[in-house]
Order: C-alpha cells, then structure tokens, then sequence
C-alpha cells in the first residue's frame, strides 16, 4: 500500500536540509514520477513539496529560477531539474541496487534510450505537445487566458516541432517494443532507470487503472490517448512492462 504523500510548502522546502523535491500537487507528471520512482527503488528518503496557501506566488521560480518541475535539492548543493543530473545524484546517494548499466556501451545505450523517452523532443515531450495542441484547438489560439494556451507558450509549442510530434511518439514507441522485445527488462535480468522512465511515461498514453493511479476523471482523459497510431504502436508487450514495473517495484497505488 502506497504511502500518502506529505507535502512540505516550497518555503520550508528551501530550508529543509537533506533530499528534497517539488512537483505537482495532485498531479502525476511522468518527469516528476520517474524521480519519485528512482528514490523509491533506491530507498532514499525524500520530502516532497509542492505550492502551499503560505508560498508567495510562483514560489517555484523563485526557488529555481522557472516554474517547472521537477527540482530536486540536496543538502546546499545546486538545484538539480534535468532527468540525467537528478538520476546521477540519486546513482550517488545510493548506489545499490543501480539503475544505470556499468557496462559502457549499455550505458550510453541507456542514456541515449532514456532520452528518446523524457528528453527534449522525445516521447513524452512529443505527447505533451500533441496534447497541447489538442486542447487549444478546442478552447482558443495561443495568447488566449486558458491554461493550455499558458503552458503552450511555456512549453514551446513550436509548429515545426508540432508537425513532426506525433510521428515521434510512434517512431519511439516501436524503437521501445524492438529494444524490449521478449525480455522482463529493457536491459535483460536488470532494473534499470529506463524500464521506470518507460513505466512512468506510459501514463501519458494509457494511464493505470484508477484504483491505482486516483488522478480523477477530467486529468485521466487528458492523459488517455485516442489516436489510433499511437494505440497501435504501443503493443501488449509494452503495455505489459508498464503494469509489471509498477506491479514489481514503483508504490500502489500511486501517492499523489
């Protein structure tokens, strides 16, 4: 049973000392959750935060400099938001059991893997912009005071980049089932990070059933994908790890 999260405010986040990470309240953001995974399979302790009554406005900013999360801080070390500098920290902070391959070639496989998933232009960036590409063309253009119009222009929803997204998520998602093929692991007989960012990701496809992700109707048909290109890409083996990472290794149901 999955623990029910306690969110610190940002402000007592920023004095807190130890690990640390603010994300969104309520909301299963697959960069925020791949974090949270990592440090659950690890066993690192970490205080969550999120914006509270007592924050001033746009506290995140304030703290890191956008309001983006993750950020994830350690100790007065710098504040860590990109996904390959919060997984070397937690790499560092527990070392067992790894989630990065010591060999170097699986490695680089793994990165280069990992950011086909949740780097810029990769699967789960790609996703967003279609989905936010969906939402303004039900309810306005770029400029308009809606909350998809707002995240458009954080985001960069950049024409070229929205004219070839969904052809990324397909393209990344059959590079995914090829790698995985008939293996439990991306990387045969090993966890590693790859197998919870893919985990982790999928709910911005097909999200886990409610009991165990409670993200609430309205979000949950945000997330659900109906293009029928990318229901086809993404096979029952693909959808099969997803269950099964959670099912083996991440917290149910999810803590939000």
């Amino acid at each position: 049973m999955a623990r029910e999260a306690r969110f610190l405010s940002i402000a007592e986040a920023r004095e807190a000392s130890g690990l640390r990470m603010a994300c969104l309240r309520g909301i299963p953001s697959p960069w925020s959750e791949a974090a949270k995974g990592i440090f659950h399979v690890k066993g690192l302790d970490c205080q969550y935060a999120g914006q509270a009554e007592s924050d001033e406005d746009n506290a995140v900013a304030a703290w890191a400099g956008d309001s983006s999360v993750p950020v994830v801080a350690y100790r007065r070390e710098a504040l860590r938001t990109g996904w390959v500098e919060i997984l070397i920290l937690a790499e560092r902070l527990a070392p067992e059991p790894a989630l990065i391959p010591q060999d170097p070639r699986d490695r680089a496989l793994c990165f280069g893997l990992a950011h086909e998933i949740v780097g810029e232009m990769g699967l789960g960036w790609a996703q967003r912009l279609l989905i936010l590409k969906g939402s303004l063309d039900h309810s306005g253009e770029p400029g308009s005071t809606n909350s998809a119009a707002q995240l458009a222009g954080k985001y960069g929803l950049i024409p070229a980049h929205v004219a070839v997204a969904e052809d990324r998520v397909v393209e990344v998602l059959g590079l995914l089932d090829a790698e995985l093929g008939d293996e439990d692991y991306f990387f045969p007989g090993q966890l590693t990070a790859l197998d919870i960012y893919w985990a982790t990701m999928a709910n911005l496809l097909t999200p886990l059933p409610e009991a165990q992700l409670p993200m609430g109707d309205r979000m949950r048909a945000v997330y659900a994908t109906r293009n029928e290109r990318i229901l086809t890409a993404l096979t029952p083996r693909l959808r099969a790890h997803q269950e099964r990472i959670y099912q083996d290794h991440l917290e149910l149901p999810v803590p939000l």
